[in-house]
């Protein structure tokens, strides 16, 4: 199994995956957080709902069985700041938005439509009205004319369930405060029913006059009110005879006669709901089964004051909106989905995105429940801010752990950077003073056992410098081994020559025998010193083809037999044949070397075994029994030019045998090797195959 090895590019590639990493798994977990808290705050609401439904079940008083339209309705918002009665719209900005608007019908005129915007607010016993009336011809009371309403005026109407209470008329001679009045009818003393105007003290009203018409503040005691309330604005054209009147009422035509309900902020149901989580941001509604409102608490607007302030945080987690457009503020009826539904006896919600985009609210609705019969409607309302705050809170914490774990990586980069500078100078400082000035080999790499690429460079090195150090040690006793190898072969000449001088003449052809002998063992040597660089250029152009192994091993062995006869060859093949691309001449060559060695080192009377042999890998045995092959040598008896014999031989051996056969087997991509018996009895050549 090979071993697992730790390298550099796995290194940086498990830190690069750290780094990267720490976004993608912090915007998962936003996203997780985010739908968690989706699903819990629309929990959250249907939950405070159906809580705040509960109380309101049963409660015939609160909710009175109605018909009437919702449209001609009126309702009383509640006022947040006091209102000052002058006529200007000033001190109403924050609720015009709640204005509900009444034009003409079915005018041909557009330039003399008549329509406004009126809102009813509460300011303690007081009930706050305001007109903002659209007239392109104001015109305005005219005194000592026999006709009392001859000119522009407002018409109050106050009803109960069954018949007209009280009507005012509000009318002017010009802008400013003044009071309205009542139209009594009074019978003269000719028994004439006469027409009789009466001012009343305790309401007031103030007119000014606007570039589109005018403004109307009504100011009246609560007390005055009842169970309906309507307003009828008439525009007044002409004079006397010649009169034109055009009129808008809140109920229609029919305003005067029957005005709409007037919907008030039920103190009941007001004390219910407070008795639940009065909690920031959330809105509670309570509907009727029209999905008028009945009631009102709470607002939508949070406090963030807890968000924090660093500046760099809000750069990058912006703050939620404080301020958006809540188009619901005031609102005397709700229209939504959720609605509608709750009003068919369901509890659902609803998502929606405020007008200007900048919140997204949810609602949730639960039906309140009268003798089986929904008689109203609960909606609790909240925005996702708290959600945002929290994801803002989340974002902030994972910043924070974000910026440590990557103060914690670039640390980690900079130690693991420091330690492979430091590695890769001690490196370079070991393989500069391994080799002196003259390049020779005077230290020894020490090798890493690092299992990253800096390791193998290490080991490479100090093989190399092993293998270099070795090449010296060959280079500096070829000397010494070729003068040893020539020196009887040249002493052999050198004698025979000198003997050719001084001896007689029938001992020459002795001597010149004996020169011949040592000159031909002199051409022995050069070629045998050349056969290693005829060998490369043979392995540069050789072809390989498919051989069967078992034949030639088997042919092999009984050539050897031939050439070998005082030795006894056992060759050991398997049955079947295995094919391998090889040159067979270079191989044979291979073979012939390793075979000639075992010859050499063979006892007598001892077999030379050639075993081939194909289970995981193929491999080649050749076993001689004798000699065995010295430790300390094991690791250059492939290398050139190096050789073990003790005795001497009239054949030079400059130790190339062994070499040439490493470097056919190499070229086969096979491995040779070397090694002793179990009992030091002989030495095996083993040639694999990769």
């Amino acid at each position: 199994m090979k071993k697992f090895r730790f390298t550099i590019r796995l290194k940086l590639l498990v830190l690069s995956l750290a780094v990267l990493s720490i976004p993608l798994l912090g915007y998962e977990y936003l996203r997780e957080l985010d739908r968690y808290l989706r699903t819990g705050l629309e929990s959250s609401l249907m939950d405070a709902a159906r809580a705040a439904a509960g109380p309101l079940h049963e409660q015939y008083i609160l909710f009175p069985y109605t018909q009437d339209s919702a449209e001609h309705s009126l309702f009383i918002q509640k006022l947040q700041t006091p209102i000052q009665l002058d006529g200007y719209t000033d001190d109403w900005l924050d609720y015009l938005a709640w204005s509900k608007v009444y034009q003409e019908e079915n005018t041909k005129d557009e330039k003399a439509e008549l329509s406004y915007k009126l809102i009813l607010g509460q300011q303690g016993n007081n009930l706050q009205i305001l007109l903002q009336v659209q007239d392109p011809h104001v015109s305005y009371q005219k005194p000592n004319d026999d006709v009392i309403l001859n000119s522009d005026h407002v018409e109050l109407v106050i009803a109960d369930e069954y018949s007209v209470k009280r009507r005012y008329y509000f009318a002017t001679s010009a802008p400013g405060r003044f009071n309205p009045f009542q139209i009594d009818t009074v019978i003269d003393e000719w028994y004439e029913e006469k027409e009789h105007v009466r001012h009343v003290t305790n309401i007031s009203a103030e007119w000014q006059q606007t570039e589109t018409g005018y403004n109307l503040e009504i100011s009246l005691p609560l007390y005055l009110l009842n169970e309906r309330l309507g307003f009828v604005v008439r525009n007044i054209e002409g004079s006397g005879g010649e009169m034109i009147e055009s009129s808008v009422g809140t109920a229609g035509d029919y305003t005067s006669i029957m005005p709409g309900r007037l919907l008030k902020p039920s103190s009941e149901i007001e004390r219910v709901i407070s008795r639940l989580d009065d909690r920031d941001g959330r809105r509670v509604w309570v509907l009727d089964s029209a999905a008028q409102v009945l009631s009102s608490l709470g607002k939508l607007q949070s406090d963030f004051s807890d968000q924090p302030l660093n500046i760099f945080y809000s750069f990058i987690l912006p703050i939620s909106p404080k301020n958006f457009k809540d188009d619901l503020a005031g609102a005397s009826r709700l229209e939504g989905d959720e609605v509608m539904l709750a009003l068919q006896g369901s509890v659902t919600s609803r998502w929606r995105v405020s007008p200007d985009g900048k919140a997204i609210i949810v609602s949730a609705a639960a039906p309140i429940w009268i003798d089986d019969e929904v008689r109203g409607v609960v909606v609790v309302e909240e925005t996702t801010n708290s959600i945002l705050m929290l994801q803002r809170s989340a974002l902030v914490s994972l910043f924070n752990k974000t910026l440590l774990v990557f103060f914690l990586i670039t640390i980690t980069l900079l130690i693991y950077a420091t330690r492979l500078s430091f590695r890769l100078r001690r490196l370079s400082l070991d393989a500069s003073d391994a080799i002196d000035e003259h390049g020779r080999v005077v230290g020894k790499n020490a090798e890493s056992r690092a299992s990253d690429e800096i390791g193998d460079l290490s080991r490479s090195y100090a093989s190399m410098m092993e293998r270099h150090k070795e090449y010296n040690n060959y280079l500096e006793s070829l000397a010494s081994k070729l003068s040893h190898e020539l020196r009887t072969p040249m002493a052999v000449v050198q004698s025979s020559l000198d003997n050719l001088q001084s001896d007689s003449t029938e001992k020459r052809y002795e001597y010149l025998e004996r020169a011949q002998e040592g000159i031909k063992r002199l051409n022995v040597l050069v070629l045998r010193l050349s056969e290693a660089a005829r060998l490369e250029q043979a392995l540069q152009t050789a072809d390989l083809e498919s051989v069967d192994l078992t034949q030639l091993i088997s042919r092999c062995g009984e050539g050897y037999q031939l050439v070998y006869p005082e030795s006894d060859f056992k060759v050991v093949t398997p049955s079947v044949k295995i094919e391998k691309n090889i040159s067979a001449d270079l191989f044979t060559q291979m073979l012939d070397k390793l075979i000639s060695n075992a010859v050499d080192f063979s006892l007598p009377g001892k077999p030379i075994e050639i075993i081939l042999q194909d289970n995981k890998t193929t491999e080649i045995s050749i076993i001689n029994y004798g000699s065995v092959l010295p430790a300390e040598m094991k690791a250059e008896l492939f290398n050139s030019m190096v050789s073990f014999r003790q005795k001497k031989d009239e054949q030079p051996h400059l130790g190339l045998g062994l070499h040439i056969a490493r470097l056919i087997a190499e070229f086969h991509h096979a491995g040779i090797t070397a090694n002793n018996l179990p009992q030091n009895e002989g030495v095996i050549f083993k040639i694999s195959f990769k």
